[in-house]
This record gives C-alpha cells, sequence and structure tokens, in this order.
C-alpha cells in the first residue's frame, strides 16, 4: 500500500548535503539596529542508498540501486537584534528530486520550502520556535502505475530548555504537523509528539542525551514491513545517545 509522506519526508530532514558552493558573512546595522548573519548555497544534493527513506520506497516496490538526488539552492537570513537575547530569522529551500529503479520512479520538481524562526538566549535559558510549510507536487511511478502526490505540509515547534547545572541542562519541545491537503482527522495525515529531555555534559567535548517522546499521529514514516499489523494512533518512544563535538 503507498504511503503519501515519503517525498514529504525527506524534504522535512532540512537542507540536505549538497555538492557545491555557500557563501555566509554578516553585516553590521550599527550598535542600535543590531547585526544581519546571512547564508546561501547552491548544488547537487543525494539521497544515499542507506537513508532510512530509501527503505520506505522498498516498502511500496521501489528498489533503488542507485541514489537518487536533484539541484538544490536556498539561502537564510538572520537578524540578530540589539537586544541582547532574540534573534528573528527566515529561511527557504529550493530541492528537486529524481529517482529510477527497475520497477519505476519518483520525480519531484523544484519545490521551494519556506521557514519562519525565532529563538531566545540569555544565562541559563534557551527559548526558540519555527513554522514551516512544505507544498508537494510529486509523481510516482510503479510499473505501469502513475500515483500522484500532492501534499500541503503545515509544521511547527516550540521548545525550551534551563541549564540547571554547569553539567546538566533539561528541556521539553512539542512539534506539530499536519497536512493540510488530506483529511487532517485520521492519524496518517498528522503526527504531534510533546518531548521531555535532558543532557549532560562530561566535558566540553562529550554529552550524552535522552529523550522521552509521547506521539500522536502516524505521519513520520513509520515502516510498514516491520509493522505488519498497522500502527496504533499513539505511541510512546524513549531515545539515548553520546556524542562529542570538537
Amino acid at each position: 500500500m503507498y504511503k503519501a509522506p515519503i517525498v514529504l519526508l525527506i524534504l522535512r530532514r532540512g537542507v540536505p548535503a549538497h555538492v557545491g558552493g555557500d557563501i555566509y558573512g554578516a553585516l553590521s546595522l550599527g550598535k542600535r539596529a543590531g547585526t544581519l548573519h546571512y547564508d546561501g548555497y547552491a548544488g547537487q544534493s543525494t539521497v544515499d542508498l542507506n537513508d532510512g527513506y530509501i527503505k520506505q520506497f522498498a516498502d511500496i516496490g521501489l528498489v533503488f540501486t542507485n541514489s537518487l538526488g536533484g539541484k538544490t539552492y536556498g539561502g537564510d537570513l538572520q537578524w540578530e537584534t540589539p537586544v541582547k537575547g532574540p534573534t528573528i530569522g527566515s529561511s527557504g529551500n529550493v530541492q528537486a528530486l529524481d529517482g529510477t529503479a527497475p520497477t519505476g520512479s519518483v520525480h519531484l520538481p523544484p519545490t521551494f520550502t519556506p521557514s519562519t524562526y525565532a529563538k531566545f538566549s540569555r544565562g541559563k535559558f534557551y527559548l526558540a520556535g519555527e513554522y514551516d510549510r512544505e507544498p508537494i507536487n510529486a509523481t510516482i511511478t510503479i510499473g505501469s502505475t502513475v500515483i500522484p502526490l500532492v501534499v500541503d505540509g503545515r509544521s511547527w515547534f516550540v521548545m525550551g530548555s534551563y541549564r540547571v547545572s554547569k553539567k546538566f541542562q533539561a528541556g521539553s519541545y512539542y512539534s506539530h504537523y499536519v497536512n493540510k491537503a488530506a483529511d487532517t482527522t485520521q492519524p496518517a495525515n498528522y503526527s504531534k509528539d510533546w518531548v521531555l529531555s535532558g543532557r549532560y555534559d562530561f566535558n566540553s567535548y562529550f554529552y550524552a542525551k535522552i529523550e522521552s517522546h509521547f506521539l500522536h499521529g502516524t505521519n513520520l514514516g513509520y515502516y510498514t514491513s516491520t509493522n505488519p499489523n498497522g500502527l496504533a494512533s499513539d505511541s510512546k518512544m524513549l531515545a539515548a545517545k553520546i556524542g562529542f563535538t570538537f
């Protein structure tokens, strides 16, 4: 059974890695107006064969032997206000995607995804929020069957954290997605996720993080092959990782 959100989920990963060029910098507007930070890029992006979304395509009968890819370009503009703490920004990404498998293909023409966001950081507090719109008009071909994919994705999140101590930080966020082009009362067309999280910094380079997710809706892209009895509209997940930065 074909699951519509696959192409949309590839876009929702954020700006894909690309082979191309970037420009970035900052422009001072003076002490009373703050600073503008800008970033622009263009190139060729790819979705590797070991990407989790490739398994979703395989579940509907498209087993790709070559990476999917397409041209991408976009940019980001941030205003660092003269008041210490808040930053306001907007970004846009144009992404095309094509891939051919022995049993069919996927085609996404250049698609513009705009985002608007704000964040506040001062002392031990951090707050952030973002709103995105993801209009998709793609085509998936399986054998002789051509399946149009029209999605009007609307997503947003709010988050906050507080540094309890030098090494421990606690936080929470809520993310919300709905496909306005479909029946928004059906769990397959929305995802709502409440999260409680904690982070412990062992030192300046190594950290551990744990998150508890309370999910409602099934639009996150679960694998049908590993859920043969169908999907529950509500689920819970505990995720933990250890990472490093340098």
